[in-house]
């Protein structure tokens, strides 16, 4: 398959599309209508005898028949009228790379290649970067256009014995040598989901209703950890692995009893690990991860938990949980946690935390924003390091090594909470912001320097590196990185990976101090590395500010003057988060 080039989407014709679904409706509509004018017009009861039944036999199979093409045309113009929306917002998108283009001087080609104009309007350095992200994101959305076009149609031809109109796909492509991965399945059966999220996305669109139960019923192991797929059918198949994964370790570790675990000892799995096999005590942490899971789900306080993520297949178990309904969220706010974070020990904890902030985002979006509703993700979904791996190369809290594998995970969740969010909301798709704390942070980091999808903004608090020496390179839009740090913040203060992001003059230094805060109440002051989350504190209003868009009503840093020997005592309200080295 040839990727779509900017050439593509300029030349698409979304109106096209829109004028050929209604014709396509209509065909459908005077089908179902001949339909039902000669639903009475059998043999009756004057004709009688083997040759009336087999008549009356052949009419009734032909009504059906009309009227099953005409649910198959029906579904066709759906399809092609959401392609017609979905390219005409690749080309808004588009139209807003050109305008940024020609601000700094440049012409967007169809190649995708900037090209100077040769006049001398004053631009920004990030002009490439910006309009770079904005082309990338309208091809993406053509070709999701494309993709889910091209499925839809293929399911209707084999479920509806429906021919889809030859011309469907010229408004959008003049390719025809384009050859989609369902072209080659049988219309009958059902094959795994492609691992691109975006094909993915399109690869469920595809089923019918009854197929995605069946999918996810027979196959969850397909659906439960694939990105791009809505939330609510992975929350239903990580249900099912959830059950049967535990059914299978607790197996293996009885098959492993009369191995030593030393279990009413726990002290003595710190000083002499070697007491225990390595897999029995990857057994057990699973084990208790996925009953902590299960609690989580369980709480029975009318929230919609979903089970975005669950993944027992190496020695951590990862797992990630919304705080709501994520397919009906204008914004999803995940967040990133760091050092020590473990399903087992911190996934209530942390869900709380996140959720309590979830929970006023959606408040200010609905006082003070767009009113969309708000729901965070507590994304435990890389293997974070631990106290026992300090010393052990390529996973000690003091190198790369964790953060560098678990960045494509994170970066594949946000390429398929975008994939399911356009799906979800054509028109308008959910905001994406992260919350990166402490080690997490540079996992956040990575996951944005290597982004192939927009984030709206970030906030990392209590992070000593981003793995990036600039703002420029985590492809946020301009001021949407934001910076908590706590005066007495040791972690923060160390600056262990590249630049010091809360020295970035480009980004936002928010306070954690005690603040009067804009719905009335007074923010308290958080302190030291885990206080970030706290209730009531003026660190989680300005999380839940950037989370819901509402960025105007955050708390920044009272700077401070330049220190010197001779310099007076700084004012109360100034905040000076403490420097090692």
């Amino acid at each position: 398959m040839t990727a779509p080039t900017i050439g593509d989407v300029r030349r698409a014709r979304p109106d096209a599309l829109g004028h050929l679904a209604t014709r396509v409706g209509g065909h459908a509509a005077r089908l179902r209508a001949a339909a039902s004018a000669r639903a009475t017009s059998g043999p009756g009861d004057t004709w009688t005898g083997p040759a009336s039944s087999a008549a009356g036999g052949r009419h009734t199979e032909l009504m059906v028949t009309a009227r099953t093409v005409a649910d198959g045309l029906d579904r066709c113009a759906a399809a092609i009228r959401a392609a017609g929306e979905q390219v005409a917002d690749a080309q808004r998108t588009l139209d807003q790379a050109e305008r940024a283009a020609r601000a700094g001087g440049t012409h967007l080609l169809d190649s995708g290649a900037l090209a100077s104009t040769g006049s001398v309007l004053p631009g920004s350095p990030d002009t490439a970067v910006v309009v770079a992200r904005l082309a990338e994101r309208a091809r993406a959305d053509y070709g999701a256009a494309l993709f889910t076009l091209r499925a839809r149609l293929t399911a209707a031809s084999g479920r509806y014995a429906v021919s889809p109109p030859a011309q469907s796909m010229a408004p959008l492509s003049s390719s025809a040598s384009w050859s989609p991965w369902w072209s080659q399945a049988s219309p009958t059966s059902i094959s795994p989901p492609p691992d691109s999220p975006i094909a993915a996305s399109a690869w469920f669109a595809g089923l019918s209703d009854i197929e995605r139960d069946e999918v996810i019923r027979s196959h969850p192991e397909w659906v439960g950890p694939r990105d791009g797929l809505p939330a609510w059918a992975r929350d239903r198949a990580n249900r099912l692995v959830l059950e049967s994964v535990a059914q299978r370790l607790m197996a293996e570790l009885a098959a492993r009893r009369d191995e030593p675990t030393d279990a009413d000892q726990p002290w003595r799995d710190v000083l002499r690990p070697q007491l225990r096999s390595r897999r029995v005590i990857e057994l057990i942490a699973a084990l208790d991860g996925l009953r902590a899971i299960k609690e989580v789900l369980a709480t029975d306080d009318g929230r919609r938990r979903q089970l975005l993520s669950l993944d027992a297949t190496g020695g951590t178990l990862t797992a990630a949980v919304t705080s709501g309904d994520l397919d009906g969220a204008g914004h999803v706010a995940v967040f990133v946690p760091g050092f020590q974070a473990d399903v087992a020990g911190d996934l209530a904890s942390y869900s709380r935390g996140v959720e309590a902030a979830a929970d006023l985002a959606d408040r200010l979006s609905r006082a003070h924003g767009d009113g969309r509703p708000v729901v965070g993700v507590t994304w435990l979904g890389y293997a974070a390091p631990t106290v026992l791996e300090v010393v052990v190369p390529g996973r000690s809290v003091a190198g790369w090594g964790p953060a560098t594998a678990g960045s494509p995970a994170l970066g594949s969740l946000l390429a398929g909470l975008d994939a399911a969010g356009r799906a979800a909301h054509p028109q308008e798709p959910p905001r994406l912001v992260l919350w990166g704390h402490s080690y997490g942070s540079l996992v956040t980091g990575l996951a944005l320097r290597d982004a192939t999808v927009p984030v709206a903004a970030a906030v990392v608090f209590g992070s000593p590196g981003m793995g990036v020496d600039t703002v420029a390179q985590l492809r946020l839009p301009p001021g949407q990185l934001y910076v908590e740090e706590a005066l007495d913040d040791v972690v923060a203060a160390t600056s262990r990976f590249a630049a010091d992001p809360g020295l970035w003059r480009e980004a936002t230094q928010l306070s954690v101090a005690q603040q009067d805060l804009p719905d009335g109440s007074v923010g308290r002051v958080a302190h030291g590395h885990e206080e970030y989350l706290t209730a009531g504190s003026t660190s989680q209003w300005n999380l839940a500010a950037v989370a819901a868009g509402t960025t105007d009503l955050v708390r920044r840093r009272a700077p401070c003057p330049p220190w010197s020997p001779l310099s007076q005592q700084p004012p109360p309200s100034c905040e000076r988060p403490m420097r090692l080295g």
